[in-house]
């Protein structure tokens, strides 16, 4: 039997633990925390098609049976909500780039529409006033419970006889004649035929091997706050493409409200703290109220929270082998959450068929940032 072990607990983890498991592998997931407690419960849960690239596409829908399904596979429901996703736009030029991203996303079987300015005058007038221009809209998108979604993975994994092991923290990764063969970990040494690594940014175990990718931490923040007055019904997941603000309804009388407000920096994932800080919810709230005005600074904040997405300079995942018995699935620049399950088919078929079968593996390969060391053709287990 192959044996897999998966470093990192995440969304993107277990969902790749689940997929190997499924395969036949004998799977070890390590996690120095608590499933998912670094970086998947700090999102906003979205679930959504709408994207502008054709990779970012296809990753949603290899995942979207997944969501539909995920109550039935893993008894517990996700509370997926599709409230719908609203890409704003402002000005003739943004206006333009949603109109062609509709474009694509209905070319590759997206039901994504773009609206003009009079119809969004007639489904949203509060937003009519506010100078939006143009919008782009799934009513089918929208959000889930992401405490709800790592809760049902841990207890697909488990039943899926993952063996999962929390509070283990891998120390380095055993090599043996420039083959990665298992990892030394806090609670000793486990051997492997293959390493996968779903760390999110923290990658320091790759600097050890003389490997190098381009896979840093963006900081985001988010609060739940309780608007000063009830949200207009059908309110959907709201971006301000120029302002980049966002907010939805949350449960009954609250919104999650967030934003990267131009400040879009690397911040280090060693020692990060996931508080989100007194002066952004204070910009934050005064700009969703200029944009939206559905909710503006005389919002109660009930909790804030911030987190970090594992980014690439494209924004785009990795998904690939860089040595034998080494494979990484990373930098997913804030889809993590809702791109897993494509993640976890993607890593079992280049791990048990020797490549990515179900979409173009170009655009998630590793040699687009960095030179791979020359390995022979994957074959597969």
């Amino acid at each position: 039997m192959t044996r897999i072990v998966v470093v990192g607990a995440g969304a993107v983890g277990l969902c790749g633990a689940i997929a190997l498991a499924e395969r036949g592998a004998a799977v070890t997931l390590l996690e120095r925390g608590l499933p998912g407690a670094a970086n998947s419960t700090a999102t906003g849960g979205g679930i959504r098609q709408q994207f502008g690239t054709e990779s970012n596409i296809a990753l949603s829908l290899l995942a979207a049976p997944f969501w539909k399904s995920f109550a039935a596979r893993f008894g517990v429901d996700p509370w997926l909500h599709e409230i719908g996703y609203l890409f704003v736009a402002h000005d003739d030029k943004q206006a333009a780039v949603l109109r062609a991203n509709v474009a694509l996303q209905n070319r590759l079987g997206v039901t994504s529409e773009f609206i003009d300015c009079e119809e969004m005058a007639r489904r949203w007038p509060w937003l009519a006033c506010r100078g939006a221009c143009a919008g782009a809209f799934r009513g089918e998108d929208g959000w889930a419970n992401q405490h709800r979604i790592i809760d049902g993975l841990t207890r697909g994994a488990l039943a899926r006889g993952v063996d999962v092991r929390v509070g283990v923290e891998v120390l380095r990764l055993r090599t043996r004649a420039g083959s990665v063969v298992g990892a030394s970990t806090t609670a000793g040494d486990i051997e492997a035929d293959a390493v996968v690594l779903a760390s999110g940014p923290w990658t320091a175990l790759l600097a050890d091997l003389d490997l190098a990718l381009p896979v840093i931490g963006r900081r985001h923040e988010l609060l739940i706050v309780e608007p000063a007055r009830p949200l207009p019904a059908g309110t959907p997941w709201l971006i301000g493409v120029r302002d980049e603000v966002h907010m939805r309804p949350d449960t009954p009388g609250r919104a999650l409200v967030g934003g990267f407000l131009g400040q879009d920096a690397e911040d280090s994932a060693d020692g990060f703290d996931g508080r989100a800080t007194d002066a952004w919810a204070h910009r934050v709230l005064e700009k969703v109220g200029e944009v939206f005005g559905v909710v503006d600074s005389r919002a109660g904040i009930r909790r804030g929270w911030a987190g970090l997405y594992p980014a690439t300079p494209d924004h785009h995942p990795i998904i690939d082998r860089l040595l034998e018995g080494l494979y990484v699935t990373l930098g997913f620049s804030g889809t993590g959450l809702m791109h897993a399950p494509a993640a976890g088919r993607l890593l079992a078929e280049l791990i048990f068929d020797g490549a990515i079968a179900s979409t173009r593996p170009g655009p998630l390969s590793a040699a687009r940032f960095v030179q791979i060391p020359s390995r022979p053709e994957l074959t597969g287990f």
